[in-house]
Order: C-alpha cells, then sequence, then structure tokens
C-alpha cells in the first residue's frame, strides 16, 4: 500500500479514539470529569500527534501538508464527528 492510504487509514482509527474519548468526557457519570471541550482539546492533540508521526514515519518528500490535510485531517475529522454524534444519540446509560 501507498503512504498515503496507510496515513489515511492510521488517521481514521485515530478518529474512532477519538469519538469514543470525546463521548466519555461529553456524559455525566463516565468519567470524574465532564467537559465536551476538554475531548475536543484531546482530538486537536491527537490529530496533531498523528501527524508528527506521519511525517517521521514517511517523511515530508513523501506526505506534504496538502496532502496531510486532505488524506489524514479531513478524514480524522469526519470520522471523530460521525463516532462521536453516534455514541450520543445511541448509547444510551
Amino acid at each position: 500500500m501507498e503512504a498515503i492510504s496507510i496515513m489515511s487509514y492510521e488517521h481514521i482509527i485515530g478518529g474512532i479514539i477519538a469519538g469514543i474519548i470525546s463521548f466519555l468526557f461529553t456524559i455525566k457519570g463516565l468519567l470524574p470529569i465532564s467537559n465536551e471541550m476538554l475531548g475536543v482539546l484531546i482530538s486537536l492533540i491527537i490529530v496533531y500527534g498523528l501527524g508528527k508521526y506521519a511525517e517521521k514515519k514517511y517523511g515530508r518528500d513523501q506526505i506534504s501538508l496538502g496532502s496531510w490535510i486532505s488524506n489524514g485531517v479531513l478524514p480524522f475529522y469526519f470520522m471523530w464527528m460521525t463516532v462521536w454524534i453516534m455514541l450520543l444519540n445511541y448509547v444510551v446509560i
């Protein structure tokens, strides 16, 4: 597989994990702290860390800023929002 495809899959998995973490911080009673902003902040840290990991693993010559945004940040964002909204709407606690 190409480096960009692998990077996209890594960001999609990160988006799923970030959606679950955001859900846990949103629902009161699951964690000692319940704040949506913490979930968003942790998600931003995750996507930044994934970008630095991809840059170190594949190099800047294979993954430029534009390809990271279109093949990394956008799949991360859409998967993060999808998982977070689905969990908020369909998980009854």
